[in-house]
């Protein structure tokens, strides 16, 4: 046998490469819809944690820092090929029971990672899923409890939604579940906003206060002027119906010449909101009618005035407080 039939081919050292994987459409697809889960799984479960401890021990919390982190962390995870990263429940409960309340604690476990993985893996590949599930539950069985639920039931809020979210985890899984209840509170957050309530206020005595007439029996309206505040604020989900209602209510009041609108509710407004104030000043502008703007704030302020400087967003009708708009509404009778 020849000396170069009988050469054994070595395999090619294997190369490395920063890059995006070679994947078809619908799979680039279902990885979209799965890291969108799995970034509302991941953030929901690890704020949870971060809070209740946080509670717990009287800590402050820096949103933006804790966020951050969990960024870094699952970005060093993706480049790794690891798995996503995030302040589990379970873990976080286990390293509170064992008395942890310093970083030092996570140090300690990265050292405990560390050397599983060098020396006992062969270990844990025989290690009963049972006994795994026993830790698990182990370390939650504490803080399983029903009272957060019951609270939310006895505030007489979100009955439908709770239920809804516990039956599509039950039934669906997680990820899919809290799909689910996240598609349904957004679809109840809208149909909230989109049903806008607009009372009437009216003065509460000399007090310079603004309230509810409907509600405060001294509160009393004042003639000439329509005074309404939106308990929603304007988006493009409610800003027309609330104008509609708006035009209503002023078209059914004899001797009205001005319409005060409280913004309280709006601190921004978004293109659709800003065209419905614009309209609905030119709408009861061509009645004779004055549209002045109340309790607007700054961001609503700079806006309106930057966008209609000589309508709707006029210095002279804008006002911080009802009381100066029904001030400033006297004395231009």
């Amino acid at each position: 046998m020849s000396a170069r039939a009988s050469t054994v081919a070595m395999p090619a050292a294997p190369s490395f490469s920063l890059g995006l994987p070679q994947l078809p459409l619908a799979d680039w697809l279902r990885a979209g819809e799965l890291a969108f889960g799995l970034v509302m799984l991941v953030f929901a479960e690890s704020w949870g944690s971060m809070r209740t401890q946080a509670l717990l021990h009287g800590d402050a919390l820096d949103a933006n820092r804790e966020l951050l982190v969990l960024g870094v962390c699952n970005l060093g995870a993706g480049l790794l090929q690891g798995m996503p990263v995030g302040a589990g429940f379970s873990a976080t409960s286990a390293n509170a029971a064992a008395g942890a309340v310093s970083r030092r604690a996570g140090a300690l476990a990265l050292v405990a990672v560390l050397l599983a993985i060098a020396f006992a893996v062969p270990a844990l590949q025989r290690l009963p899923r049972a006994v795994l599930a026993v830790a698990v539950i182990s370390a939650l069985w504490h803080a399983l409890s029903l009272r957060p639920l019951l609270a939310v039931w006895r505030m007489n809020r979100d009955r439908l939604l709770l239920l809804a979210s516990v039956l599509a985890v039950l039934l669906l899984g997680v990820l899919d579940g809290m799909l689910a209840a996240i598609g349904l509170s957004v679809l109840a957050a809208l149909h909230r906003f989109s049903q806008p309530v607009v009372h009437e206020l009216g003065e509460l005595g000399s007090s310079r206060n603004y309230v509810d007439v409907q509600v405060q029996p001294g509160a009393v309206a004042r003639s000439g002027l329509l005074i309404l505040r939106p308990e929603e604020p304007l988006f493009f989900g409610s800003a027309e119906r609330v104008m509609a209602e708006v035009l209503r209510q002023a078209g059914e009041r004899a001797g009205l010449h001005t319409v005060i609108l409280s913004l309280e509710e709006s601190a921004d407004l978004d293109s659709t909101a800003v065209d419905c104030l614009m309209e609905l000043r030119h709408s009861l502008q061509s009645s004779g009618k004055t549209l002045l703007l109340a309790r607007v704030k700054t961001t609503v302020r700079s806006l309106l005035s930057r966008v209609d400087p000589q309508g709707v967003g006029q210095d002279a009708q804008l006002f911080w407080s009802v009381a100066d708009a029904v001030a400033a509404a006297d004395i231009s009778v």
